[in-house]
């Protein structure tokens, strides 16, 4: 979880650097090839003013002679860019962009004053605009008086402004009467309000909108978003963890219960026998030895079969070191209540030392004790054991011969030896050699 949420902070910091870096340079270049150029002026209105049009690589050139007419008093000339020349309802959609970039060199040919420039940007509104009427298409624009030509030109859209005379004669409403760009369908050049008479010449190098890939707002909105997402997703997975940890625990805690109580039953029927394991209730080796010495020795012959099991729980002091002795308590009593609920009443389990166990079991020769062995070794495998892995048991199995009790327990052991060596998890089992 710690790295998944410093992947998540990489990948936060990494996306807010791009952004800074690419995410506001969005680039849109209006050119010749790709959109009218027209040369405009005030023959229109019944002005004199003159305007040509030539282009020079990817420049377009305006020449223009402004002359004052006694039937139009305010000349001008300008460049229109048609976006769109079949259908002037159709425009671009700007509103992702914030800046305009004007390289533009604008002089007079006949002065060293320096000229004023004016810039639309003009949008068609079907709540204000008839596609017949050039007038009604909104004027988003600026007068420019003091500019350096020289330099390219920077202008946020958000320094545009409507003309005030064209709302007047349009009856623009208020809630229409702000700067849109959403449907712009020319861009204008012309020159300045008031401008004098004379020569003028417009060279239009490139006119590039700058935007955005995304806004900051946006990004950072979304971002919230995943982070938030985040907390909640990783709540809901501590609540889930700890609800299970809690379950967990409960579901281990009736268990050692029902352990328990399943142990005091069974350490009851013990209770006639002198002495007993402390820790699972199963007998101990002083307890079985006067049993053997008295139905099994050297001196007397048995009038009985008698085999033996010797256990030994495979790798246990892994269990220890991970989980702790306490834990390694609780699965030998675990151990001693699941072998016991496959023994008969007449089989005695001994707890003969840590987590090594033997089962006398009499009456039962070599081949019905090995079955019983591979019954509990297959029993122990597939048990659910509480601390979740898996244990296994290596078995060695030997019937009395001609031998005392002790003797056939060495055999035994010698044959447990034999079944850790050869991979553990598994019954190994020999007849007396009398030979």
């Amino acid at each position: 979880m710690h790295k998944l949420i410093f992947l998540l902070f990489v990948f936060t910091v990494l996306l807010i650097t791009l952004h800074w870096q690419f995410g506001e340079k969005k680039v849109f270049q209006i050119s010749p090839d790709k959109f009218t150029f027209v040369a405009t002026n005030d023959q229109v209105q019944k002005g004199a003013s003159i305007s040509s049009i030539a282009y020079t690589g990817d420049a377009a050139i305006l020449n223009c002679e402004l002359k004052k007419s006694p039937d139009y008093q305010w000349p001008y000339c300008g460049v229109s860019i048609k976006i769109n020349d079949q259908d002037a309802t159709q425009g671009l959609d700007l509103s992702d962009y914030h800046t305009v970039r004007l390289d533009v060199d604008f002089i007079r040919l006949d002065s060293t004053q320096k000229p004023a420039l004016r810039f639309y940007l003009r949008n068609y509104n079907p709540a204000y605009s008839k596609s017949d009427d050039e007038y009604t298409f909104k004027y988003n624009g600026l007068d420019y008086r003091q500019a350096d030509y020289s330099q390219v030109l920077n202008i946020p859209l958000k320094n545009l402004q409507v003309l005030t005379w064209w709302l007047v004669d349009n009856r623009i409403p208020i809630e229409l009467s702000g700067p849109e760009f959403t449907n712009i369908n020319r861009i204008e050049f012309a020159t300045g309000s008031g401008s004098p008479e004379g020569l003028y010449q417009l060279r239009i190098n490139s006119v590039k909108f700058i935007g955005y890939y995304i806004h900051k707002e946006t990004l950072m909105f979304c971002l919230l978003m995943l982070w938030v997402s985040f907390a909640i997703i990783f709540s809901v997975l501590e609540i889930r963890e700890s609800r299970h940890k809690a379950l967990e625990s409960e579901k281990r805690q009736l268990h050692l219960q029902h352990l328990n109580n399943r142990l005091k039953q069974q350490n009851i029927q013990f209770s006639e026998q002198a002495h007993r394991d402390a820790l699972t209730g199963a007998m101990n080796r002083h307890a079985v030895r006067e049993w053997l010495e008295t139905q099994f020795n050297s001196y007397v012959k048995p009038t009985e079969e008698l085999s033996v099991i010797y256990l030994d729980i495979d790798f246990f002091k892994r269990v220890n070191d991970e989980f702790g002795h306490k834990m390694g308590d609780d699965i030998l009593r675990e151990f001693t209540m699941v072998i016991l609920v496959e023994l008969r009443g007449t089989d005695r389990l001994v707890r003969w030392g840590g987590e090594e166990f033997l089962i006398f079991c009499p009456s039962t020769n070599l081949k019905q004790a090995y079955m019983l062995a591979e019954r509990l070794r297959q029993k122990v495998e597939l048990y659910q054991w509480m601390h979740g892995q898996v244990l296994t048991t290596s078995l060695g199995v030997a019937q009395l011969g001609d031998e005392t009790p002790q003797e056939m327990i060495t055999r035994a052991d010698e044959l447990l030896y034999k079944a850790k060596h050869a991979g553990r998890n598994r019954v190994e089992a020999g007849e007396l050699d009398n030979s």
